[in-house]
């Protein structure tokens, strides 16, 4: 491994956060890592903005909101990406509301993501453009296009999608702006995936513009990957994968036991590791092909991708890898990454608190169910907060 990099360095982890930012930050994962709290406190909120009682949406943003997302809106975020751009870490912005279904709505989130691409083009710190493909077309469309007895208005529908698609692109292709698309559920990926393999073909043959979101905790998607970089070297284009170990893993078994068909999850942590690790060694295997994103909060997998790069004398800013965390976690390996030149990004979510309340409750989720990441987090905190003679 790369023995240069190392992820224990807490008071580069930790230098863009104050004592008290740190204190909250502690309290927050000490909470997260009870999954009782965490259903209490999911629960709660989601009750509170329905009932509309005063204080919870102040409470969201004093903490979860605060810990997790950028702000409201993007010009919220604008003061973090300078001072992360300061800190030599770039940043995507994610409009990460869910759950929003009419034909007009997706043809305005169309027109946003659109116009952001030029605050993307304009801004050094920004890394990359994001959407995710339900934001801009209905679940049931994704679902259902690709069945053989799909009816003409999801063709149709089907349609309208792949033309917001081709008008994304066209735009991130003139200001060479890269745009990450966000992975969805199983059921709704395949179609996805169609869209996402037809804009590289049309968009990657020179630079790459397009990059796909491969869930590794899926046992197919190495496959798939291979099968994708194997296509773009006959056909004449690259492809670009973000990594990442996944987002639905709960959704997706419950829902395989319930219709009586196999999981598509890999079957336990190891396996995903190795899915993971196996899917880095392939990339390397065709880096001229390929640009790579490295989305995980796994420090192992990190090092593996920066022992690869020094192996193959690749410089720790080449443009064709990238690695990302998201906003809020994992600070030891963002900010060393970034100390040592790499291409370091965070990922932040942002949007009104009403409608970011899903991601949120994901989230803290995701951190009571992930083995050691909340862990992690704590003896991090922990061992700076001594550091800083806080705590005994």
């Amino acid at each position: 491994m790369n023995s240069d990099l190392k992820f224990d360095n807490t008071e580069i982890a930790f230098s863009q956060k104050s004592s008290s930012e740190l204190r909250k930050a502690y309290l927050m994962f000490k909470m997260m890592s009870n999954p009782r709290w965490v259903s209490l406190g999911s629960n709660l909120a989601l009750f509170g903005l329905k009932t509309r009682l005063p204080l919870i949406p102040q409470i969201i943003k004093s903490t979860v909101f605060r810990q997790f997302c950028g702000g409201v809106n993007r010009s919220d975020c604008s003061d973090l990406v300078s001072d992360l751009n300061q800190n030599g870490v770039k940043a995507i912005l994610d409009y990460s509301v869910e759950g929003q279904e009419s034909e007009v709505q997706y043809d305005k989130k169309t027109a946003s993501i659109i116009d952001s691409l030029q605050t993307v083009n304009g801004n050094d710190g920004e890394a990359f453009g994001v959407f995710k493909p339900t934001a801009i077309g209905a679940y049931s469309v994704f679902e259902n296009a690709l069945n053989t007895d799909a009816n003409q208005d999801t063709k149709e529908a089907f349609e309208r999608i792949r033309k917001r698609y081709v008008s994304i692109f066209n735009e991130a292709a003139r200001l060479k702006v890269r745009i990450l698309i966000d992975a969805e559920e199983t059921w709704m990926q395949d179609s996805a995936d169609l869209l996402a393999l037809e804009m590289m073909e049309r968009f990657n043959t020179n630079d790459l513009i397009v990059y796909n979101t491969f869930q590794m905790y899926r046992h197919d998607r190495l496959e798939v990957l291979s099968s994708w970089i194997s296509t773009g070297r006959n056909k004449g284009f690259k492809v670009g994968a973000k990594l990442v170990r996944g987002a639905y893993m709960e959704k997706e078994r419950e829902r395989a036991l319930k219709l009586g068909y196999n999981s598509p999850i890999c079957k336990d942590k190891q396996a995903t590791d190795n899915n993971f690790d196996n899917a880095i060694h392939l990339v390397f295997e065709n880096i001229d092909h390929c640009g790579l994103v490295i989305g995980s909060h796994n420090e192992a997998s990190t090092l593996l991708t920066s022992t690869l790069m020094k192996e193959k004398g690749i410089e720790p800013g080449d443009p064709r890898i990238s690695f990302a965390q998201l906003f809020g976690m994992s600070d030891q390996i963002t900010y060393n990454l970034a100390a040592h030149s790499y291409n370091a990004i965070k990922l932040i979510p942002y949007g009104p608190i009403r409608d970011v309340l899903p991601y949120l409750i994901r989230r803290a989720e995701e951190n009571t169910s992930v083995a050691g990441q909340t862990g992690r987090e704590l003896t991090l905190i922990t061992k700076e907060l001594k550091r800083r003679k806080i705590l005994n």
